[in-house]
């Protein structure tokens, strides 16, 4: 294949654009394909085929441009083709002007390096389109809804920024027996970590895949010291089920203890019942006979132990009673339905050699879990490492590397706190010391749960994230960055500067008390706003750009006029509601490109504020004097220019 892309050497064979120019062609052609497209995204006229698209002249750039709906550029590329069309593709990654050669040449030609950005372009392109039909015909959501998650997954790809970390990484990665993740736990609670979010038909079938000797994923784990546990950066809910299936959970270790040592006097027999006799105590029960633990526990406090309660102690369950997990053949249905503790003497064959189930998971056997260890390396690196996995496949979201990265900023991990995404059993003071104190701040996390956002990767801690950064977020560049990098943009500046205002505890106890005030109000008055604005209507899930814009402008207005507010919504509601209805700057914008999302923020924000009877200047002002920063002139800066 030969095209009119720069030639690195004469040898047609050794030419390193072919399979980047292979790929382009596969991808154009199943972009084409799809008869459904995201709002905003034009659907193609005529079906591309691989074998046409022509590198050797131009012909292969309108191919691009009939598809580049789906590729989520900034700027629409030009249809003239040639030099105008390659320097925008240039533009568009962000590249050196080098990498568009013999630019005055009839000729013009891309780099290899620029080449090998457009198809990973593509390639993205392809996937994200798979997963939005997906979403659309298998799921059965609604186009908005498709489209917002189409949207988001552009908005992470584009918000992972290049970390240049010179220093190499000290990490190695090893297969590990499953003892040396169960002998001594890692820390399975750093507080970037949610809690255990598994159903219980989850942690089953990752038990019955390893009772069945099926390989899993990589458990990523962070050495912090000599004499302290690893944490956990990624395999959290995997290590949390295995350590659940064989009694080793922390957690229910020290609520065994505890109930131990109040029933330190009380001693069972084999059959788990009181026996002044008996020689094995609860503790001893709980390790080797777990349903005579259940008996005793129910002897001892009155009822039985509930479904509920195990779960609050991550105490130990079942597997599943049916086949439907695959637990066939004469090795694995007489585990059906039993405990770890019942079935630890039976034999299975597993990864090529028979062993115990006990010698599986407390044992040297042969199978193994793979292990990729830090032993030592920076948040840059760590941040690269992940980008690096989500270019070959991870997928790990934005919210989840940042939670990870930036987890020492305490705004990163209050926000995860507030938003309801952490562990419920920790007592949100001690993963940010700044919530301490703030009255009903649940409430938080469970409006942004009415509005629709789940627990799901973070989708709470997201929204919140986006809102705090669009109120605070001064940005000095000339156009604000993807959501994802706006955010990471504003906890970098936190991060380098210690006595920035939002990294001290106090201002970041007055933020989240604002944000917790103007959720209440926001919330609390429904009939401000379109139903336009949800999935479906009334009483359905919020749509994030309407919710950023509209939670932005209330807690300026709160912060600019704390003690009239509730007149002003209240003298103003029809105004507002007539606006959110019928107004051109209230209304969607058809394109999700990151211009559009911020310029439709920045009017909705604007139009609340003057709504209110307020001027968005002196609520911006006032936001900046109680917190040290403000993001409203940089937003409005935002602004798309009408064309005259």
């Amino acid at each position: 294949m030969t095209d009119n892309i720069e030639y690195d050497n004469d040898f047609e064979e050794e030419d390193p654009r072919e399979s980047f120019l292979e790929s382009i062609a596969e991808g154009l052609a199943t972009l084409s394909e799809a008869s459904d497209t995201p709002n905003g995204v034009p659907p193609v006229s005529s079906i591309i085929s691989s074998d046409d698209v022509d590198f050797t002249s131009d012909a292969w750039m309108s191919n691009l441009a009939e598809v580049q709906g789906w590729l989520s550029l900034s700027e629409n590329l030009p249809l003239t083709g040639g030099e105008p069309f390659l320097r925008a593709l240039i533009n568009e990654f962000k590249l050196a002007p080098t990498e568009l050669l013999s630019p005055e040449s009839p000729n013009p030609r891309l780099s290899v390096h620029a080449i090998e950005r457009l198809s990973e372009r593509v390639d993205a392109a392809v996937r994200f389109q798979r997963n939005f039909l997906e979403e659309l015909e298998t799921k059965g959501s609604n186009r908005a809804t498709a489209t917002q998650s189409w949207a988001d997954a552009w908005a992470e790809i584009d918000g992972i920024e290049e970390v240049v970390s010179p220093e190499p990484v000290t990490a190695k990665a090893d297969v590990w027996p499953i003892y040396q993740l169960t002998m001594r736990a890692p820390n399975l609670t750093p507080s970037y970590q949610r809690g255990d979010v598994w159903t219980n038909s989850d942690r089953q079938s990752l038990l019955e895949s390893i009772l069945r000797g099926v390989p899993l994923p990589s458990i990523i784990l962070l050495r912090t010291g000599p004499s302290t546990p690893h944490e956990v950066v990624d395999g959290k809910q995997r290590l949390t089920a295995i350590l659940r299936f064989v009694g080793k959970h922390p957690v229910a270790k020290q609520k065994v203890a505890e109930i131990t040592a109040r029933h330190k006097d009380k001693r069972f027999n084999e059959q788990g019942r009181l026996d002044d006799q008996g020689k094995r105590s609860l503790t001893d029960l709980f390790n080797d006979d777990y349903p005579a633990f259940r008996r005793a526990w129910k002897a001892l406090e009155g009822s039985p132990l509930k479904s509920a309660e195990e779960n609050e102690y991550y105490f130990p369950f079942k597997l599943r009673t049916t086949g439907d997990g695959g637990l066939v053949g004469s090795f694995l249905e007489p585990l059906r339905g039993k405990y770890y503790s019942e079935i630890k003497a039976q034999v299975i064959d597993v990864a090529g050699e028979q062993t115990t189930i006990e010698y599986l998971f407390e044992g040297t056997a042969q199978y193994k879990i793979p292990v990729i260890e830090y032993t030592k390396a920076s948040q840059a690196q760590i941040h690269e490492v992940f980008r690096l996995y989500n270019k070959q496949g991870v997928h790990l979201n934005a919210e989840e590397i940042r939670n990870a990265v930036y987890h020492e900023v305490e705004l990163t991990r209050a926000t995860l706190a507030a938003a309801g995404d952490v562990d419920p059993n920790i007592d949100v003071a001690q993963i940010a010391k700044c919530l301490d104190g703030i009255r009903d701040l649940g409430r938080l996390g469970e409006a942004l749960t009415d509005y629709g956002f789940g627990g799901t990767r973070y989708k709470r801690t997201k929204v919140l994230a986006w809102v705090i950064s669009v109120l605070l977020h001064d940005s000095k560049e000339k156009d604000l960055a993807s959501t994802s990098r706006n955010i990471d943009h504003l906890l970098i500046e936190i991060q380098k500067n210690k006595s920035h205002p939002l990294a001290d505890s106090i201002t970041l106890t007055k933020l989240f008390s604002l944000l917790l005030q103007a959720v209440e109000l926001h919330s609390s008055h429904d009939e401000l706003w379109s139903d336009q604005f949800k999935d479906g209507g009334k009483g359905a899930k919020w749509q994030e750009l309407q919710l950023v814009g509209s939670l932005v402008g209330i807690c300026m207005a709160l912060a600019a006029s704390p003690d009239d507010i509730e007149d002003r919504i209240e003298t103003n509601a029809d105004d507002i509601r007539t606006a959110s209805e019928e107004s051109a700057d209230w209304q969607r914008p058809e394109k999700t490109q990151t211009k559009t999302q911020w310029d439709y923020i920045a009017k909705i924000t604007k139009s609340l504020l003057e709504k209110l009877q307020l001027n968005p200047d002196q609520a911006a002002e006032a936001i900046r004097q109680q917190f040290g920063s403000s993001g409203y002139a940089s937003l409005q800066r935002m602004r798309i220019k009408p064309k005259t």
